[in-house]
């Protein structure tokens, strides 16, 4: 069998993926910020929009209420114990929700903070691509027995659903929800719309769906109303947030803004063109940026530093709870808090003043040199500022480098640097990008910024089908290795290899690209990629064969035309076995049979997914199904 032959690509219209979302039934919709640090969830009713929820109170919370719960769980057994070998006995079920796998977990607030079973920053264990940060090691993220990361978000997001579905239980009222079955079948269809983050490769949003689908999200149960399952970007729900929280005036059509949106593990930068205000539609207009220098690598930074004023030893011999109420102080006085100017930075209720910070350090002995008196660290503002700056100096040279595109790319003027999430509502890394911009571009953090993930995520479920953002740019090349027909104008003498079905000269590991990097691509169609195969009679089995095509991708600015080292496969797509009698058979010069079939691998790119169809050139409907597994 040969590798597949390009012929011309073309670009068809079709339906928007999820269709029939609109309708006068009315909805629930969930939003779900799945994030590094902490997750956030919201709810309303298509029937009220303006009337949205965020969740606030969590199971195991304790203190004020908080629009997020920490992505932490741990895994115990029935006696308490850390999970070892054995496996954790069965949950009884919960009414009207999904039973998670193994009960054998705690998430969110339930963890304790010092529990030495924790599993934190289980999201970016998910892409492998990205560089993994290097306190992501196997002493902080071992798993449990037969746990994979897919495995652990799975059982991660089951737990949020069951508590949403709780919440919408306390709220509603269970005969709005089931109505007068005492099976409690839910009669109201319930929308889940989960966010990823815009750096993240195909594979790692695959598997992002494939632990949300396991969780249930979107997946009706027996008797139960259907419901939908969207995955959007991150940056992408905070422009909906954020641009409908503005004062009016603010953005004009024609304008260009550049959303920062600056999470616990990924910044993404998202630039877009404003071409109505009313409905709010919105064009990508340079190739999105982003990379790992989220508020995680601070914290990072401020343990390596209080390690190295106070010495490994010592800071190694602190207790757990000793940790917990230095990185409790670092979150709540410092992180949020600081920055130069010395107002804002936690004075009073942290008991600390211009000169610096008093970190409490418990158990460790009063040290004048070291700055440690009473069971506490003298911090100077100068030193926080050396903690921030690497960090924050990244995210600048990330929306520098946006703002350059933007800038070249002549689709107009930058009107104003949105910054949302949780490192977006730093003090510090606010000023600091005002400093930056001197000025000539607004730097706006809109209210709730923390939070306008998922706002923007529930925005977009009420939305439908209708979306704010009508198109966007590939962030890649995407396309397959063939086998070229020999050019000697073109190629070497020493590439050709003689093709025994074709029986011509062809050169092999030549790259057609269908999609290329800054390329446009909407909801609204699909991008064909079309070719044909050669097939050797004796591969046919059983009168059927299975179509297989590699997709292969590059993220260099400039892609190769032969398959190099900054050429990977992405995936391997595989058909259901067709019958051959779709194929046309032929028979080449040397009297051997072979068949040849003309198809094409359809891509529709969503701001989330990207979903794969097989069609047979010049006969109706897909080829049955196909079956995509990541590399």
């Amino acid at each position: 069998m040969t590798p597949p032959l390009p012929r011309k690509p073309r670009s068809d219209s079709i339906a928007t993926i999820h269709k029939g979302h609109r309708s006068t039934e009315d909805r629930i919709i969930v939003g779900i910020d799945f994030g590094t640090t902490h997750s956030a969830v919201a709810w309303a009713l298509t029937s009220t929009p303006d009337e949205y929820e965020v969740i606030t109170t969590w199971p195991g919370q304790v203190g004020k209420d908080w629009g997020k719960v920490p992505s932490d769980i741990s895994y115990t057994l029935s006696g308490g114990a850390g999970l070892g070998d054995e496996e954790p006995p069965k949950s009884p079920p919960v009414a009207g929700v999904t039973t998670p796998r193994e009960i054998g977990y705690k998430w969110g607030f339930e963890v304790p903070p010092l529990s030495p079973n924790r599993l934190s920053w289980i999201k970016v264990l998910l892409d492998p691509s990205q560089p993994r940060p290097q306190f992501v090691n196997p002493k902080r993220t071992v798993l449990p027995y037969r746990k994979e990361p897919v495995d652990i978000v799975a059982d991660y997001l089951t737990a949020l659903r069951n508590y949403t579905m709780l919440t919408l239980q306390r709220r509603l009222g269970c005969e709005f929800l089931y109505g007068d079955n005492t099976e409690q079948v839910l009669k109201r269809p319930v929308d889940f719309v989960l966010t990823v983050p815009a750096v993240w490769s195909d594979k790692a949003r695959q598997m992002t769906l494939e632990a949300a689908v396991r969780a249930g999200l979107g997946v009706a149960e027996a008797g139960h109303a259907s419901g939908l399952l969207r995955l959007i970007t991150e940056p992408e729900g905070a422009a909906e947030y954020a641009l409908r929280s503005m004062q009016p005036g603010t953005l004009k059509v024609g304008e260009c803004f550049v959303v920062c949106d600056a999470g616990g593990g990924t910044v993404d930068l998202i630039s877009y063109k404003i071409t109505s205000l009313e409905p709010l539609q919105l064009h990508e207009c340079v190739v999105g940026s982003g990379g790992l220098c989220g508020a995680v690598y601070l914290d990072r930074r401020f343990e390596e530093f209080i390690q190295q004023r106070i010495g490994k030893e010592t800071f190694e011999g602190m207790s757990h709870r000793a940790k917990f109420q230095m990185n409790q102080y670092w979150e709540t006085f410092i992180k949020r808090e600081f920055h130069e100017s010395g107002s804002g930075t936690g004075a009073g209720e942290g008991g600390d003043d211009d000169t610096g910070f008093h970190v409490p350090v418990v158990g460790v002995f009063d040290n004048p040199e070291k700055g440690v008196k009473d069971g506490f660290l003298h911090v100077t503002r100068a030193e926080v500022h050396d903690i921030f700056e690497p960090i924050v100096t990244q995210v600048i040279d990330l929306i520098s480098s946006q703002v350059i595109s933007v800038l070249k790319s002549s689709h107009g003027p930058i009107s104003a640097i949105l910054l949302v999430g949780g490192f977006g509502s730093s003090e510090y890394l606010y000023h600091r990008i005002l400093a930056w911009s001197s000025s000539k571009i607004p730097i706006i953090q809109p209210r709730n910024a923390w939070t306008a993930v998922v706002r923007g995520a529930i925005i977009r479920g009420l939305q439908g089908d209708v979306a704010a953002v009508q198109s966007r740019l590939s962030r890649r090349y995407y396309g397959v290795v063939h086998d070229s027909s020999f050019d000697p104008t073109k190629h070497r003498e020493d590439e050709k290899k003689w093709h025994d079905l074709r029986c011509e000269w062809v050169v092999r590991n030549r790259m057609q690209w269908y999609i290329r990097r800054g390329d446009v691509t909407t909801e609204a169609k699909k991008i064909s990629f079309s070719f044909y195969r050669t097939i050797k009679a004796e591969d046919v089995k059983n009168g059927k064969h299975q179509l297989r095509t590699e997709l292969w991708v590059c993220d260099d600015e400039k892609a190769p035309d032969k398959r190099d080292s900054s050429v990977r496969k992405l995936a391997v797509m595989t058909s259901e076995p067709v019958d051959v009698g779709r194929f046309s058979k032929h028979v080449n010069e040397k009297g051997k049979e072979f068949y040849r079939v003309d198809y094409s691998l359809d891509m529709t790119v969503t701001s989330g997914l990207v979903i794969y169809e097989m069609r047979i050139e010049g006969q109706e409907g897909t080829v049955a199904r196909v079956t995509t597994n990541y590399e």
